[in-house]
């Protein structure tokens, strides 16, 4: 972030109004960085890309890309900002919380509604923020010949079934530990491996694609490695990684 706890945000709008009257709004909260406005949601993309704003202030009726498009594509982003939908309909609300939003605003915005979403977006953001640390430290004690050693969970890229053990997978070498599929998962951070077959699971920042040939659906992984999706995992792992 800027500053110390300074939110950069961007305004995705297609009404030059509407805009204007957000800009306006957030122009005279605290803890305000960078005011970022796009008109559509292709462009949002762009500079989301581009800026990593903390604070996604989403129109959902656009003519390009809708906001609901804009908010599924940035679920897929390693540091994804926080959302607060503005909209004039009210009939979207349940179908925005599914995508983790901070906040559901209908037009014309209150700006004493709009302080206390930015108040929960900024909140959330840390405690995000903290969940990841924990997540990046975690460790596991591994069998190493003769000796232990400890592993960071954040850099197995997948985990194997090797018969009565479990293969973690590491850029430059592999551990075996004993332990079953399920009972290591709910050892590791939540989340972070996406369990793609009975035998495999992967991490889910490590997923680069998910493609299909003939009837075998599969995962490439950042290392290049392809891994087959069973057929009763199909429906989970498309949801994590598309």
């Amino acid at each position: 972030m800027t500053g110390s706890d300074n939110l950069n945000i961007l305004i995705v709008d297609d009404e030059p109004l509407a805009r204007c009257r957000i800009e306006s709004l957030c122009g005279r909260m605290d803890n305000i960085g960078c005011i970022n406005v796009a008109n559509g949601g292709r462009e949002a993309l762009d500079m989301i890309a581009q800026n990593c704003p903390e604070i996604l202030l989403l129109d959902i009726d656009m003519p390009d890309i809708s906001g609901m498009d804009v908010a599924q594509q940035c679920q897929r982003l390693e540091n994804a900002p926080e959302i607060i939908f503005t909209t004039a309909h009210s009939r979207y609300a349940v179908e925005a919380f599914r995508f983790d939003a901070t906040d559901y605003l209908l037009k014309p915005v209150k700006a004493d509604l709009l302080k206390e979403a930015f108040a929960r977006a900024l909140q959330k953001r840390q405690r995000n923020q903290s969940d990841r640390q924990k997540a990046a430290d975690h460790r596991l004690w591994v069998q190493d010949g003769s000796s232990a050693v400890q592993i960071r969970s954040a850099d197995i890229g997948w985990i194997a079934a090797d018969r009565d053990y479990m293969r973690l997978c590491l850029p430059e070498r592999t551990y075996l530990i004993h332990e079953a599929m399920q009972s290591l998962l709910e050892r590791l951070p939540a989340e972070m491996f996406v369990r793609i077959h009975r035998s495999t699971a992967v991490r889910r920042d490590f997923v680069r694609d998910i493609r299909r040939k003939g009837r075998r659906r599969f995962v490439v992984l950042q290392d290049d490695a392809e891994l087959t999706i069973g057929p009763s995992y199909i429906e989970a792992a498309m949801g994590a990684f598309t």
